[in-house]
């Protein structure tokens, strides 16, 4: 071949080539395989032990779906032996386009019984995937917790969320404190990172979420969950009539976990009145080992330029008065762990994202930290919950126990040998605070540390 011949076969293979990528880019937004499955996540509708509930997203053109699933075996032999399960389908117009939304909770599977599956139909289809059942008996596991991701969720979220993998590749499920991501009501920005950030974990590790304010409509003054949240995923719907997928429990072996979405508070008090009796009923009824409860608002708030003063009194007292050992929470964009009044429950309040808040310190925290994005590893046994906070880089940054005896008493120990409390304020700080909580900020800061002494 000639080298004019030569110019012109690149030349129109390169015009095709980027004919192609601009037809792929028209027809698809958001820079994902627009006929393939995305956004696949897995979590539970039902019993960890007995199903496993699937959700993903396909372009409008492909408006049916499956999940196949079997046995995993070591053999890639198995097609005779996959079972087909059509998906509940839900057409939705986003921002970057037009969607269906697929769903299917797998049931009567066998306990601590590992799966293959994979979602789509004809000739796209995700690739194989594996989970593996709740064993449904007292042996010790562990999950991981996650606090804010929120903002720069592809660029910077993504290193907390994988090194937590890492870290404990045993992890039995993830659960999320809410505001996955800063704007709930959009793919771009949002849903369409927060999945690639997670990829293929979020398709073997399953997932429990509770709603952040940046999951409704307007953060600053929530009137109603976007519909993304329950075409994204599928969650339990065992909560009070018309909170299902958000306030709801799941109970994995000897655990009773407990989302609360009081984002309701006080916006829809009488939501919040029904929640709180719902509740006492959950602690009330609960045979089992541990109870730990999720809700995104701390119970108070932390942040330098927000006001002091518990947030949800009747819920506190709840929790004091049925002994919750543990509750998780975010919101703060801070790291605070404590018990308020010197008992249980412990509060954790975490960020594993990059968006960071000053610091207020008051008295009931006994463990602070600030422009850290971090991670948390729970290990659970009947007679002990022991709680480890990493950052990024894998440090140990908190760790405490609560230890159950004979009788039922709970005992809280701290670990002794933490390193200093990162607390420094956060970028541009002196901007986006006000004078006098920049200038007090040093004063507070050092009263704090003297108290911990």
């Amino acid at each position: 071949m000639n080298y004019k011949a030569l110019l012109l076969v690149l030349g129109v293979a390169g015009y095709l080539a980027l004919s192609a990528r601009g037809r792929f880019e028209e027809e698809d937004p958001s820079s994902l395989s627009f006929r393939y499955p995305h956004h696949i996540s897995i979590s539970w509708e039902t019993a960890p032990v007995s199903s496993q509930s699937v959700s993903w997203r396909t372009h409008d053109t492909v408006r049916v779906s499956y999940v196949e699933y079997t046995e995993t075996t070591a053999t890639p032999f198995f097609k005779d032996q996959v079972k087909r399960l059509p998906a509940k389908t839900e057409r939705h117009t986003a921002d970057d386009g037009t969607w269906n939304h697929h769903s299917a909770n797998l049931q009567g599977l066998k306990p601590n019984t590992t799966y293959s599956y994979r979602v789509g139909n004809h000739t796209y289809w995700s690739e194989w995937a594996e989970f593996t059942t709740a064993s449904g008996t007292r042996e010790p596991f562990s999950f991981i917790y996650l606090g804010d991701v929120q903002r720069d969720i592809y660029s910077l979220g993504s290193r907390t969320i994988r090194k937590a993998i890492m870290d404990k590749p045993d992890a039995k499920f993830l659960l999320f404190g809410g505001d996955l991501v800063h704007r709930g009501a959009e793919n771009l920005g949002n849903w369409n990172e927060f999945f690639p950030t997670g990829g293929w974990v979020y398709q073997s590790y399953p997932m429990l979420a509770t709603p952040g304010n940046h999951e409704y409509a307007n953060a600053a003054s929530p009137d109603y969950l976007t519909k993304h949240w329950r075409l994204n995923f599928t969650f339990p719907q065992n909560g009070p009539a018309g909170q299902e997928e958000e306030t709801y429990f799941v109970d994995y072996n000897n655990i009773r976990l407990i989302s609360l979405n009081l984002i309701r508070y006080p916006i829809d008090k009488p939501g919040t009145q029904k929640m709180l009796v719902w509740l006492e009923e959950r602690l009330k009824e609960f045979k089992g080992d541990w109870v730990i409860i999720t809700h995104h608002y701390s119970m108070e708030q932390l942040a330098r330029n927000r006001e002091a003063g518990v947030r949800f009194p009747e819920f506190k007292a709840l929790y004091e008065r049925y002994q919750v050992p543990l509750v998780l929470t975010g919101h703060e964009h801070v790291y605070a762990r404590g018990r308020m009044n010197g008992t249980l429950p412990v509060y954790v309040v975490s960020v594993s994202g990059p968006y960071q808040n000053a610091i207020r310190f008051p008295d009931w925290i006994e463990r602070a930290g600030s422009s850290l994005q971090l991670y948390q590893l729970i290990d659970i046994t009947p007679t002990r919950i022991q709680y480890t906070s990493k950052t990024v880089r894998g440090d140990v940054y908190d760790a405490f126990s609560i230890e159950k005896d004979k009788k039922g008493r709970l005992k809280f120990t701290a670990s002794p040998s933490l390193g200093p409390e990162s607390l420094l304020p956060p970028d541009k700080f002196e901007t986006r605070y006000k004078k006098e909580q920049v200038d007090s900020y040093a004063k507070d800061r050092d009263n704090y540390l003297n108290k911990r002494k």
